[in-house]
């Protein structure tokens, strides 16, 4: 006699044969090992192509369907990207595409979204920007699945394990799949790959992790024998680098792996331009490499209130003589009312203060940073001063901000709030994109290769060498403007600007000589 479990598989598998479900999913040797087993934690990937965001999702499906409607709702399970925007252009996406609408009750909410499933299961499709955002994932989770792994840090993986169990199922599974490309691909690397514990893990981590726990399913391109033979989506892998290419299509671990690598977090460090408003207490800069017949990169960068930087504007020219850069400068650095803000510095590649006839790096009124000066101090905006060459002194900075994160708040729950110590405006895409291909020098493996093209690491480089101070005080005419802002009504506002009238009126009164 069949259990009540047991009939409701049996008629979620009726289902499933009626609609033939089969032409939308019938899974690859690789996919069907992963289904298969009985690790706690599971990782299918390597390549682009093999199906792996699929094989998640119906995963899940499957696995909240194995139960009655009786104990079901007690089951949930959870999918993951890193970014809202991922998270709609691939799991959501993918999720309708894939599951028939008769499968399941709805899908429903907003951002983060929850599918009801016909037992009264549920499966939660979400987003984890940053580390902290791990504490609004409390709860109970059956499955936990990490669309691209590689893109997630280890503390956000690590954050979940308090919450993936089950209260009718003790065989719970935290699984993800993905390329070799990412903030995170190291410790995916080492826990799974090479199943060793990570560097992340403190010393009862490493002594807990067990090797047979972490299974591995690695994938090719070739696994998947539709897009094996599709040339597009093979002319589309050709276009990449060749390190990437390779680990795109054969999932090769070795290869990936620039200077940034482990440092740069796509998710951390670049923000939208409305993230990245200097504000007018705020400390501004300029800084910028030199060049005429190849790039002149100049960035402008700012330290908010914590103390992160912030590289706001990227703006990369060619065949501009000084006198035309300094002009351009001056006209990107106004702000939105025309008004020039104060910038305390402008640090400028050393090649610009060179004798242009003996490339000498004297006092020369005609290099082209004192070209540049001359128009510059009319403004007012800083003269160029040297950059220097400290070039492995730079990029390790750049490396260290990248990687370094600053407190800025807590959550309710009393879990720090973090935010990279350097972050770059979406704007910003040409000092993005060589961040993320910079490649590190085979021999002298602590610096950058040369690279064509990388006039905007040096660019931004220079900047962020020549960090200058901490951040600056808001001004009380500022903290004034946005207390009356945030109130939510006039009569608040009224109250705050008559205190604030007081308060000029007696500091501006005339005090008796005894009290001087």
């Amino acid at each position: 006699m069949q259990t009540g479990v047991e009939r409701f598989a049996e008629d979620f598998h009726q289902k499933l044969l009626k609609i033939n479900f089969k032409q939308r999913y019938s899974p690859y040797p690789k996919q069907r090992l992963f289904h298969g087993s009985v690790a706690p934690f599971n990782f299918l990937g390597g390549a682009a192509g093999p199906g792996k965001t699929a094989c998640g999702i119906v995963e899940h499906m499957v696995s909240c369907n194995e139960f009655s409607p009786d104990v079901a709702p007690h089951v949930h399970t959870l999918m993951l990207r890193r970014t809202q925007p991922m998270l709609e252009s691939t799991l959501l996406t993918r999720f309708q595409e894939l599951v028939p609408r008769e499968l399941y009750k709805s899908l429903s909410g907003s951002g983060r979204r929850t599918v009801t499933w016909l037992n009264g299961a549920t499966t939660v499709f979400g987003s984890m920007q940053h580390e902290h955002d791990a504490w609004s994932y409390q709860g109970q989770w059956r499955k936990i699945f990490y669309d691209e792994l590689c893109e997630f840090t280890f503390a956000q993986w690590n954050a979940t394990a308090a919450w993936n169990r089950c209260p009718v199922d003790p065989y719970c599974t935290k699984d993800g799949a993905g390329n070799p490309i990412g903030v995170g691909a190291p410790w995916v690397r080492k826990v799974f790959v090479e199943h060793r514990p990570c560097d992340e893990m403190d010393e009862d981590q490493r002594r807990a992790y067990n090797a047979a726990d972490y299974a591995y399913f690695p994938c090719t391109y070739l696994d998947n024998p539709i897009y094996a033979r599709d040339p597009s989506f093979l002319r589309n892998l050709e276009s990449y680098p060749k390190a990437i290419r390779e680990a795109m299509q054969f999932g090769v671990w070795d290869v990936v792996g620039g200077y940034f690598y482990g440092a740069f977090d796509e998710a951390e460090n670049v923000c939208a331009p409305a993230e990245c408003v200097p504000q007018p207490w705020h400390r501004r800069w300029i800084s910028g490499d030199w060049g005429f017949e190849h790039w002149a990169a100049l960035y402008w960068h700012f330290m908010d209130d914590f103390g992160v930087v912030r590289t706001y504007k990227e703006r990369l020219v060619k065949h501009h003589d000084p006198e035309m850069l300094a002009e351009m400068i001056i006209r990107e650095s106004l702000d939105e009312d025309g008004r020039m803000p104060s910038f305390v510095s402008f640090p400028f590649s050393h090649d610009a203060f060179a004798d242009q006839t003996t490339k000498s790096y004297g006092a020369n009124p005609n290099s082209v940073a004192m070209r540049m000066g001359r128009i510059l101090r009319e403004f007012p905006l800083p003269m160029p001063m040297n950059a220097g060459s400290d070039k492995i002194g730079r990029e390790q900075t750049m490396y260290n901000m990248l990687r370094r994160r600053v407190t800025v708040g807590k959550t309710a729950e009393g879990a720090p709030i973090q935010r990279a110590n350097w972050i770059i405006s979406s704007e910003c895409p040409r000092l993005i994109e060589c961040i993320k291909m910079a490649p590190r020098d085979d021999v002298h493996k602590e610096k950058i290769a040369g690279f064509l093209g990388d006039d905007p690491l040096q660019g931004a480089g220079y900047g962020i060498y020549h960090i200058l101070g901490s951040p600056a005080k808001m001004r009380h005419e500022d903290q004034v403007r946005l207390q009356i802002e945030a109130a939510p009504s006039e009569r608040e506002r009224h109250f705050i600007r008559l205190a604030e009238t007081e308060r000029r009126s007696r500091k501006n009164a005339v005090r008796p000589y005894w009290e001087l």
